[in-house]
């Protein structure tokens, strides 16, 4: 795996294990001052070159406590 692609794996897979969608998370987002639409977040994670507090804010969304970096 490139480490490249680890957050946003980390972001897609959280999601499915949640069972929620973009609109979901870009709904939990904007407490946090993130005002995206579904369009904006799919191109953020297709470039995949966002920042770490973005990362942070999605797991914090999530409700996401621990992050597991290696299999």
């Amino acid at each position: 795996m490139n480490i490249d692609d680890l957050p946003r794996n980390i972001i897609k897979s959280e999601l499915k294990r949640k069972g929620l969608k973009v609109k979901d998370l870009v709904e939990l987002l904007k407490p946090y001052g993130e005002e995206l639409t579904e369009l904006a977040f799919n191109n953020k994670m297709s470039r995949g070159g966002f920042s770490a507090v973005f990362f942070f804010k999605c797991m914090k969304a999530l409700e996401v406590k621990n992050i597991r970096l290696e299999d």
